[in-house]
């Protein structure tokens, strides 16, 4: 369910403006297509991954499609074309369809409440006012400030169940919901709980059924019984945290049903994802209108980042990358995604009428190489271009100064001669080590070091600017004392910072 940007963020997420490619006129393949799979195995090799597939979809057909490697760690046998990889947070695209989908059948609105139809959540009552402003617009543009964790679930949770008794037992809100993006996968099974909700199906069977088949994805499936009936499948190999786990049965696979809608066990292929990238390039009125399929790839929310990074619903869009320390101009939309140690990119460039989709069996690989060959495979990459990062202003540093909460415990920021200084007096008593003074990273991001892990955060204002009342990772949110509608999570605050301290 994680999501890698690996061509848009190299510890932080860098895209922004820029023209498009010229060299679409009169396409023809310069990279014979060995220079394509090669690149593909180098990545499979450095990633340690068990295969990798791709697929490149370019002015109405699919030009390409190949694998490399083996479809189980202790086989030989060859991953195709044709072999099942899972695509993690990808399936966010899928959910915003199944939404949309609602919506024109007018049995939900993007600015209805989520309590209006996802009842009696058993939200701590100090929280009332911020659940019940949830809309569900909120929850695709990923504004619905979830901690991003599942802390509680077991593998045969409920959905429905899960998402209104038990998630916000040990799981809440880290600010004010609705004033800025911040990326967390319970939003998306908020929105899966609705869909089963209004359809009458569970989220799997009417995205497999109202998705999937009208997109002639035919194979596509969140069903692990299917795949293994299937029985061309890749399975993945773990090696988070210097640890490798290879693994040697789909029956070893977490495949609880909450996490389906955020993308925990979505199963395709290269070839397939590439009917979805027709829906977002021509749309498809089998599945959506055209004008709903357009809003999937509209800039809804800015993302509080350095650079002009918007979210659409279930897709990142933006208007060029980082690659090598070089920027590229060419305008697309993209979803990465992990889950179960498989990694997903999905890129589709709009301009040229491509798309690319490159799935492996490995964890988080980076795969950046091999969506860099596709693109040069149908002479389509654009000539790179000097580009620096945004400075970081030092006039700002009085704005950013100030008192914070974060998992109610207090946090002083200073500015000291040109340096932002920290101090955690909760954190000093109990002898946890943090960084005494943030490390610019561009613009308004700073890194963290807290007990020798190192997080990401934003400034982030909702004022444009006046005022910076929100310092943000997507692990936690510091808020400014002085706002008046900071959460406090009280009981839950030792095991939130627990889970922060030791799960980064």
């Amino acid at each position: 369910m994680k999501h890698t940007l690996s061509l848009i963020t190299f510890a932080l997420l860098v895209t922004g403006c820029g023209g498009s490619s010229k060299k679409d006129d009169d396409v023809v393949v310069v990279t014979p297509p060995s220079a394509l799979m090669q690149q593909a195995e180098q990545d499979r090799i450095s990633n340690n991954a068990g295969a990798i597939s791709v697929a490149i979809y370019h002015k109405g057909e699919v030009v390409f499609a190949d694998a490399v490697g083996n479809k189980q760690p202790n086989s030989t046998e060859k991953a195709d074309k044709n072999t099942l990889f899972q695509i993690g947070s990808t399936t966010k695209v899928l959910t915003s369809i199944a939404t949309l989908q609602l919506v024109e059948q007018n049995r939900l609105a993007l600015d209805d409440k989520l309590v209006d139809h996802l009842p009696n959540i058993n939200f701590p009552t100090e929280h009332g006012a911020f659940w019940q402003a949830i809309e569900l617009e909120w929850l695709m543009t990923h504004k619905g400030a979830f901690e991003d964790d599942y802390e509680g679930i077991s593998s045969d949770s409920d959905l429905i169940s899960f998402m209104r008794d038990e998630y916000t037992i040990d799981n809440g809100v880290l600010n004010q919901p609705g004033l800025f993006y911040n990326y967390s996968n319970p939003n998306y099974s908020y929105l899966g709980a609705v869909i089963a909700l209004e359809s009458g199906l569970d989220y799997a069977g009417y995205v497999e059924q109202e998705v999937f088949t009208p997109l002639a994805m035919t194979r596509s499936t969140f069903s692990n019984d299917k795949v293994k009936a299937d029985g061309n499948f890749a399975l993945s190999i773990n090696d988070a945290n210097d640890q490798i786990k290879k693994h040697t049965s789909i029956d070893e696979l977490l495949s609880s049903e909450v996490v389906l809608p955020a993308g925990g066990n979505t199963w395709s292929t290269p070839t397939e994802m590439l009917n979805l990238a027709k829906l977002l390039l021509k749309g498809n009125e089998n599945v959506l209108t055209q004008a709903s399929s357009q809003t999937l790839t509209g800039k809804h929310v800015l993302i509080p980042n350095p650079l002009p990074v918007h979210y659409g619903y279930g897709m990142f869009v933006s208007d060029g990358f980082m690659y090598d320390n070089k920027w590229y101009p060419i305008r697309h939309f993209e979803h990465g995604g992990n889950a179960n140690a498989y990694t997903s990119l999905f890129y589709v460039f709009p301009d040229h009428d491509l798309a690319i989709s490159v799935l492996s069996s490995g964890e988080s690989d980076n795969l950046s190489g091999t969506l860099i060959a596709a693109l040069k495979h149908v002479n389509v990459l654009p000539e790179a271009e000097l580009f620096e990062l945004p400075a970081v202003n030092t006039e700002l540093f009085d704005k950013f100064a100030g008192e914070y909460t974060i998992y109610g415990l207090d946090l002083t920021i200073s500015n000291v001669s040109g340096k932002l200084q920290v101090s955690m007096p909760a954190l000093d008593a109990q002898g946890i080590s943090y960084s005494e003074t943030l490390t610019p990273i561009s613009a308004n991001m700073f890194a963290l070091k807290l007990n020798d892990q190192q997080l990401t955060f934003n400034f982030v204002s909702t004022n444009d600017g006046q005022s910076y009342d929100y310092f943000v990772s997507r692990q936690a949110v510091a808020t400014r004392k002085s706002v008046s509608t900071r959460v406090e999570l009280n009981s839950q605050n030792a095991l939130q910072l627990s889970k922060l301290l030791n799960n980064n």
